[in-house]
């Protein structure tokens, strides 16, 4: 973690040296990030620099995780492909560990779109810092209202490790200014009772505000994982 953390502080610096010499139409978008999630049994840090130009990113990050000492470091890679009535965003992700995940989620239509997503992973061990299952199916329908306001409603549920584990999220996306943005996702929960026995069902909800390059996300995620465990989540970030 801390080698992952040193290079991207270094990459952080280099870009600023070299960011006045970039012409305004080449320049890559970059985005730093830092993630802390607390539960009653553990809290973990993420540190995640990702970098953007013309619909394709790649990132590198770092997570560790006490008192278990869970350390992974993972980099990724996404692109988004725009057709007249359909955007496709592909991903893929590779970590330690021997880990390897991939996803495809299509949205068709316009205003009114289809929401349609696959993911899979070779179950390898990695700590999921996404509300989703990672390996899932995504189906659900939303509505560009405007081009300053998005609502969408869909569901994501596992469909291979355990059966009827599923995420409902209700999202709002409003640019408020011309350099804010506000994003509300409110989410329901549910899955087969644990081993013990215990009831996975909760409602949770996550709010990230965008102020010029810089950004915030606060969030509560019950059932974290569905596992008895309910965690707070707090981000902090800038471009650049």
């Amino acid at each position: 973690m801390k080698r992952v953390a040193a290079a991207i502080v270094f990459l952080f610096l280099s870009r600023l040296s070299l960011a006045a010499d970039v012409p305004v139409d080449e320049a890559i978008d970059y985005k730093l990030s830092y993630s802390y999630f607390h539960t009653k049994t553990l809290h973990a840090n993420d540190l995640n620099l990702r970098a953007g130009k013309n619909d394709q990113s790649f990132w590198i990050a770092g997570y560790q995780e006490n008192p278990s000492d869970f350390n992974q470091i993972r980099s990724g890679y996404e692109r988004t492909d725009r057709f007249a009535y359909l955007k496709l965003i592909s991903s893929l992700q590779i970590a330690s560990h021997g880990f390897i995940g991939g996803s495809i989620n299509a949205e068709i239509g316009a205003p009114f779109y289809a929401l349609v997503g696959y993911g899979r992973t070779n179950l390898k061990p990695y700590s999921n810092i996404n509300f989703d299952p990672n390996d899932s199916i995504t189906l659900g329908a939303g509505w560009h209202v405007d081009k300053d306001f998005n609502i969408a409603l869909y569901g994501v549920q596992d469909n291979r490790v355990v059966d009827r584990q599923r995420i409902t999220h209700l999202t709002a996306t409003k640019q408020l200014l011309e350099d804010q943005k506000l994003v509300l996702d409110i989410f329901n929960k549910s899955g087969p009772p644990d081993i013990q026995g215990q009831s996975i069902h909760a409602v949770g909800a996550s709010v990230t505000y965008d102020i010029n390059r810089y950004f915030m996300r606060l969030a509560y995620d019950p059932k974290v994982n569905f596992t008895q465990d309910n965690m707070m989540r707090v981000s902090l970030g800038m471009h650049f």
